[in-house]
C-alpha cells in the first residue's frame, strides 16, 4: 500500500523529465500497463513514462545521466544496484524506503551491504526515527561482533504520505451509508486482522469493556483486510464472551468507498499497534486527514505521529527474554513476531482512561480534531513530501563520488560458478553453417516458437539474418561481425540457434 501511494504521489506531484522502470520481461511491462495506465492518462504522464528491459540497464547506465535511482525497499535489489552502477563508473545514487525492517533474513543482506560498495550519497530512507534507530542498532550490532566497517550509506528520515483529502468525507453521510446510528459515539480502529504482523485486538476489547461498563451509545468499529481468518473469528468469540456484541462492529475487507465512509463516520481513531512489524502507521495518516483525533499505544513510529496536540498515546511495556531473543534465528518469522508481540503489553487501564475521555469529551475531540488535520496539512501531504524527496536525489547527485569497481562477492556467476558442467565453451573460432532446418525455415518465412521472455534477447528477424549469413560455413566471429545490433545480444542469439539446430557446427555434419 505505501509503495503504491508513493507511485501515484511521484506520477502527479513529482517533476523529472522522464521516468524510467526497468521491469523483469515483457508479460511485466504489459501487467504493469493494464494497472497503471489509466490512471497515467489521468495525470497526464503517459509521454514521460518508459518502460524498459533490466537487460538494457548496463547500456542505459552508460548513456544516460539518470539523477537517481530509486527502490520500493532497501532489501531486494539495493545492494546489486549499488555493484552494477560501481562497475560502469556511473554517477548515480541508489536509495529505497523502509518498510518492514524486522525480519531476521535482513542481517544477511546488512552484513553484505557493508562490502557491496555502497557510497556515502547512497541514501535508505526511513519514514520514522525509530525504524532509523532500529536499522542502525542492526548495523552496530554487525560491526561489534564481525568488526566490520558499517555500511557507508546515509539513513534519511522523511516520513510517508497520502494526498489530501483522501477521507474526508460528512459525517451524516457517511453514517447513513455504513447504517450506523447518528445518536452514538464512534472509535475506529482500522488495520489488518493479523496479530502476527499488526496488533493483538483483545487488549483493546478488554479496555473497551472498562470504559464503557454499562452499555453507553458508544460503538467500536474493528475494520480491515482479512489476513488471518482463525485469529478474526477468536476476535468475534471474545466479543461476545465479553458481552460487547451489541457495542463492537466488525468490518472485514471494505471497499475503498466503505473505508473512506468509515473515517468519515467516526469521531477518534484507535490503534494499539505492539508488533515490531510495524515501522510508522498510514492509518493514523488516513484519521489525521479525516481531522480524527488519535489514541495509539506509544510505540514505534505512532510515537511520532502523535503528538499530544492530536491525541493520546498509551504506555507500552516489553517483558524482555533472553532465550526468546537467542532461538530467534533459527524460528519461523511468524511465531517469532508473534511471541514477541505476546510479551509487550499495552497498558490497559490507560487505554481505557483514553477511550473513556475521547468517548466522554466532545469538547476534548473537537479541539484535538483541528489539531490533528492541520498536523497532517502541514506535514504529511504528498506534494510536500514529494518536494523533501526531489530535495535529497538532487543533494545526493551533486555530490556523488565514483565507488570503486571491485568484482562482487557475492554474485554467484553462472558461467564461473558451473562451467565445468559441460564439455566445453563455444570460441570465436568455432565454425558454424545454417542447418538444412534452419535454411527451410528462412526460407519458408515462418518464426521459431520463443518461450515466454526470450524475445526481450532473441530478435526472430535478427536470427533470419544469422541463418542467410551462415548459407555458407563461416567462424563465430565472423558471424557476430555480420550483425549490426548489440554483440552480446547476437552472440546470444547466435547460442540460441546452436540449442535449437537452427545453426550447427561444421565440425558435427
Amino acid at each position: 500500500m505505501a509503495n503504491n501511494f508513493f507511485f501515484r504521489a511521484l506520477m502527479r506531484h513529482g517533476t523529472f523529465d522522464e521516468y524510467h522502470f526497468f521491469l523483469a520481461n515483457s508479460a511485466h511491462r504489459n501487467l504493469f500497463m493494464e494497472k497503471h495506465s489509466p490512471f497515467l492518462e489521468e495525470v497526464g504522464v503517459t509521454s514521460k513514462i518508459r518502460l524498459l528491459d533490466r537487460l538494457h540497464l548496463m547500456s542505459l547506465l552508460r548513456q544516460v545521466d539518470y539523477t537517481v535511482f530509486h527502490q520500493s525497499d532497501h532489501i531486494s535489489l539495493f545492494n546489486s544496484l549499488c555493484r552494477v552502477r560501481n562497475s560502469l563508473g556511473a554517477r548515480v545514487p541508489v536509495t529505497s524506503f523502509i518498510h518492514s525492517v524486522s525480519y531476521q533474513q535482513h542481517m544477511g543482506k546488512y552484513l553484505e551491504m557493508a562490502t557491496c560498495g555502497s557510497s556515502k550519497n547512497d541514501a535508505i530512507i526511513c519514514s520514522s526515527n525509530c525504524g532509523k534507530q532500529a536499522l542502525s542498532n542492526c548495523f552496530s550490532s554487525l560491526q561489534s561482533n564481525l568488526r566490520i566497517p558499517t555500511a557507508n550509506v546515509q539513513l534519511r528520515v522523511i516520513p510517508l504520505g497520502i494526498d489530501q483529502g483522501v477521507g474526508r468525507v460528512e459525517k451524516s453521510a457517511s453514517r447513513r451509508e455504513l447504517k450506523l446510528n447518528d445518536n452514538e459515539i464512534i472509535a475506529l480502529c482500522f488495520g489488518r486482522f493479523s496479530d502476527f504482523d499488526k496488533m493483538d485486538i483483545f487488549p483493546l476489547l478488554q479496555a473497551f469493556r472498562r470504559a464503557n461498563p454499562n452499555g453507553k451509545p458508544w460503538r467500536l468499529i474493528l475494520a480491515g483486510a482479512l489476513h488471518e481468518p482463525t485469529y478474526l473469528e477468536m476476535t468475534r468469540l471474545w466479543t461476545k464472551a465479553l458481552k460487547l456484541s451489541d457495542n463492537v462492529t466488525f468490518i472485514v475487507d471494505p471497499s475503498d468507498d466503505a473505508k473512506s465512509n468509515l473515517y468519515g463516520a467516526a469521531d477518534f481513531f484507535v490503534s494499539i499497534a505492539d508488533n515490531v512489524q510495524e515501522t510508522f502507521g498510514l492509518t493514523l495518516l488516513e484519521a489525521m486527514d479525516a481531522g480524527l483525533p488519535l489514541l495509539v499505544s506509544d510505540f514505534d513510529g505512532y510515537r511520532e505521529l502523535c503528538s499530544d496536540e492530536v491525541g493520546i498515546r498509551v504506555p507500552t511495556r516489553w517483558g524482555r527474554v533472553d532465550q526468546l531473543q537467542e532461538i530467534q534465528a533459527v524460528m519461523d518469522e511468524r511465531t517469532a513476531h508473534r511471541l514477541a508481540a505476546q510479551s509487550l503489553s499495552v497498558d490497559v487501564p490507560s487505554l481505557a482512561k483514553g477511550m473513556e475521555t475521547l468517548f466522554s469529551n466532545q469538547q476534548n475531540r473537537q479541539k484535538m480534531s483541528a489539531a490533528s488535520r492541520t498536523r497532517f496539512d502541514e506535514h504529511f501531504d504528498h506534494k510536500r513530501l514529494i518536494g523533501a524527496l526531489e530535495s535529497l536525489w538532487d543533494e545526493l547527485k551533486a555530490g556523488f563520488e565514483p565507488v570503486d569497481t571491485r568484482p562482487d562477492p557475492m554474485s554467484m556467476r553462472v558461467f564461473d560458478t558451473f562451467g565445468h558442467y559441460v564439455t566445453g565453451f563455444t570460441k570465436e573460432d568455432d565454425v558454424v553453417v545454417a542447418s538444412g532446418f534452419g535454411t527451410m525455415l528462412r526460407e519458408s518465412g515462418n518464426p521459431y516458437p520463443l518461450l515466454t521472455g526470450m524475445s526481450d534477447v532473441v530478435d526472430w528477424s535478427g536470427a533470419v539474418s544469422l541463418l542467410a549469413a551462415a548459407a555458407k560455413p563461416i567462424s563465430m566471429k565472423n558471424l557476430l561481425n555480420s550483425a549490426t545490433g548489440q554483440s552480446w545480444k547476437t552472440w546470444y542469439t547466435m547460442a540460441w540457434m546452436l540449442k535449437h539446430d537452427l545453426l550447427e557446427r561444421v565440425e558435427s555434419v
